[in-house]
């Protein structure tokens, strides 16, 4: 009798160090990889820092070309390599915006599918989407704005010029409209589906999502409808260059686009290398959560 008893005691004695020695263990697994996710906190914030960055650089170098662009007109010694320049920014403009559309779209679904862990970062990634297809929506209206100068010819001995540059600089305005009306259809239409939808949102965050969406779409509906109306009213006339002049405006055109190209797409590397340390983010804290979950069973 006293032997069986000895036996439970030492059997008890190793379960409960085994037991101890197991908890010590998860403990500690998930002290590591809370550690990583910090780490993954901070490069996230690095790489924010960064794109902020990289955005200000492109804002301030397309600012300062607007103010020498925007500006100016062909004279008779420039014949239409002016309007050329304004209708090569207005295109690197709109490839912009699409690639930030594109992007747009990715963190959207992303979003929805998964808005429990990263849910507040991708929201902030979407802001940040929207801002900048707003701000280059504005900046092509700015130049499509500066196209008015052409609307009268007023070089006699450039009448030819002139004339072309009159029908150039309207069909210009008027590409550059029918892609904003149908941005229009195409955002309204997205509203009706999101309206239609409204009440099949099945949590809060996606509540508050869909209500955002709306809000967002309206916002620009009416940015794009005021852009419109800016264009067809026509802008400030501008002032004609000579040959010299257009000579550096054609310097700082060509120099400008390739270094914002340059810059667009390391913004473009930092904004997927940020979403992919979300992902990663997200998959520990999921492991992590499960594992309390199991520990508190």
């Amino acid at each position: 009798m006293r032997t069986l008893t000895m036996i439970m005691i030492i059997f008890l004695s190793f379960n409960l160090t085994f037991g101890q020695t197991k908890d010590s263990d998860v403990i500690s697994a998930v002290k590591a990889l809370d550690d990583q996710i910090i780490k993954y906190e901070a490069t996230e914030g690095e790489i924010m820092m960064k794109m902020n960055e990289i955005d200000a650089q492109i804002e301030k170098k397309l600012n300062t070309l607007f103010k020498h662009l925007i500006g100016a007109k062909d004279s008779d010694q420039t014949g239409n390599k002016v309007i050329r320049n304004k209708k090569k920014i207005i295109n690197d403009l709109q490839k912009a915006q699409k690639a930030y559309k594109t992007e747009r779209a990715k963190i959207d679904r992303n979003f929805k599918t998964n808005t429990k862990y990263v849910g507040h970062d991708l929201f902030t990634l979407k802001k940040m989407m929207d801002d900048k297809i707003n701000e280059r929506i504005k900046q092509i209206t700015k130049v499509t704005d500066s196209l008015a100068g052409y609307k009268e010819y007023y070089d006699w001995h450039g009448r030819y010029n002139d004339r072309r540059n009159v029908e150039t600089a309207d069909r210009e305005k008027n590409r550059v409209i029918k892609d904003f009306e149908k941005e229009i259809v195409k955002l309204n239409d997205r509203a009706q589906k999101i309206d239609d939808g409204f009440n099949d949102s099945d949590s809060k965050e996606r509540l508050i999502n869909t209500y955002s969406e709306m809000q967002t779409i309206n916002e620009r509906v009416n940015l794009l409808e005021h852009s419109i109306e800016d264009i067809l009213n026509g802008g400030n006339d501008g002032k004609k260059i000579g040959r010299v002049a257009e000579l550096r405006l054609d310097k700082e055109v060509r120099k400008t686009s390739a270094e914002i190209s340059g810059l667009q797409k390391s913004f473009m590397y930092a904004l997927a290398s940020y979403q992919r340390t979300l992902a990663k983010r997200k998959d520990l804290t999921a492991k992590v959560q499960n594992i309390k979950k199991t520990i508190s069973k």
